[in-house]
């Protein structure tokens, strides 16, 4: 069963404390913003008139309450079957929103409406998790051509960053044996019209030999 714990000690590493972002006009600590953090904190910590300086101050404990949480939301409480798939869902709602989320259900066919429910669960679970968590990557790469003034200077770190989540999730892919069931709609098509053409040149070998041996 896919957990956000497994998540947890890379989530801290690459979160750090404090950060001021001037391109967002606001702080951010563990990975938390501030909007995010006064929108949530009642809910998550109980502290009914979240300040900012309560975010500066927010511990470990408390951080991971907020990983937690989108955690859930990302993967529809743990309704995704692989940890690989599920920590590339993590990392797109908990790095671009709702909007790393549409990212992931253009990919999987899905209407792209930014929120993890049954129809999107269903169709993650089909693809290859390696597929799926290229997609972060992607999008890194995409975000940074498309705004090089806001993202450019921070696209290395980003593939750090990925790189560092792929090298932890690659345990999880599927084996060979299972890969061939968890195909995407694009490679079962390729692998249909492979077996039709092999099986229409064995046709025409068989035809051909006993036409020759006549």
């Amino acid at each position: 069963m896919v957990s956000f714990v497994y998540i947890l000690p890379f989530v801290r590493k690459w979160e750090g404390k404090e950060v001021y972002f001037a391109t967002e006009g606001q702080w951010t600590n563990r990975g938390v913003q501030w909007t995010t953090y006064k929108a949530l904190a009642p809910k998550l910590l109980g502290i009914p008139n979240p300040t900012v300086e309560g975010l500066l101050s927010m511990t470990e404990s408390q951080g991971d309450k907020f990983i937690e949480y989108f955690w859930n939301k990302a993967t529809f409480n743990n309704s995704i079957t692989n940890q690989a798939t599920a920590n590339a869902f993590f990392e797109m709602l908990w790095g671009g929103g709702g909007s790393g989320i549409k990212w992931l259900q253009k990919k999987i066919g899905v209407y792209p409406d930014g929120s993890v429910g049954p129809k999107t669960i269903e169709a993650a679970n089909k693809f290859n998790p390696e597929t799926i968590l290229n997609e972060v990557l992607k999008r890194f790469n995409y975000l940074a051509k498309a705004n090089p003034a806001k993202y450019g200077g921070v696209i290395k770190g980003w593939i750090n960053r990925y790189n560092d989540l792929y090298s932890k999730s690659k345990m999880y892919f599927p084996t060979r044996e299972n890969n061939l069931l968890k195909e995407t709609p694009k490679s079962k098509k390729k692998s249909k019209i492979i077996l039709f053409v092999l099986g229409g040149l064995m046709v025409s070998y068989i035809l051909y030999k006993k036409v020759k041996t006549k």
